[in-house]
């Protein structure tokens, strides 16, 4: 994990060093090819793993339920923090 965060680190370096250059702007487009094609990698890989598949309906509701979980504990603090902080008071 240290290597990771290492490689990460030296990443937002160069990256503030060429944040001047023109040719490096419109790297949010290939960013986004190569997250699709990781994705596809993904799921290539699942597909191929027999012991995975054959657990699908566990994992599945477990994902689900912790996906849930979350979307619901965002939607809610997200609520709480526009309510308190950038709703305009109509009194």
């Amino acid at each position: 994990m240290l290597i990771v965060f290492c490689i990460m680190l030296v990443g937002v370096g160069i990256g503030i060093g060429v944040r001047s250059v023109p040719y490096f702007k419109s790297t949010g487009k290939w960013i986004s090819v190569v997250i699709y094609f990781l994705l596809f990698l993904l799921g290539r890989e699942v597909g191929t793993n027999k012991q995975l598949l054959m657990s699908l309906n566990t994992l599945g509701l477990q994902a689900f339920l912790i996906t849930s979980g979350a979307l619901i504990g965002s939607i809610f603090c997200a609520w709480i923090t526009y309510k308190f902080f950038f709703q305009k008071n109509e009194r």
